[in-house]
């Protein structure tokens, strides 16, 4: 079940991830910045190849993210969607 959740969360995180950088029209190097991490690691978060950790996503949520609220809102929401799904 487990691995059930980190895949939505990958999938959901690689959608406004990319969404934020290309709002913001930054680079990828500048938004590894932001997210405290390498920029080779950056691409594979942006690519979808890798799940975000705890840390990524609380800077995401504190330097990068207009609305953490309305982020964390359609996160249940996807996860809830994936439940009702597989249910």
């Amino acid at each position: 079940m487990r691995k059930h959740y980190i895949n939505v969360l990958k999938s959901f995180f690689h959608d406004k991830l990319f969404y934020a950088r290309e709002s913001l029209g930054i680079s990828q190097e500048e938004m590894a910045h932001r997210l405290a991490m390498a920029a080779r690691t950056y691409v594979d978060l942006d690519h979808g190849k890798t799940s975000c950790s705890a840390l990524t996503l609380a800077r995401f949520l504190i330097y990068v993210c207009a609305d953490p609220v309305a982020f964390l809102e359609e996160l249940r929401d996807a996860f809830e969607a994936a439940d009702n799904k597989a249910a």
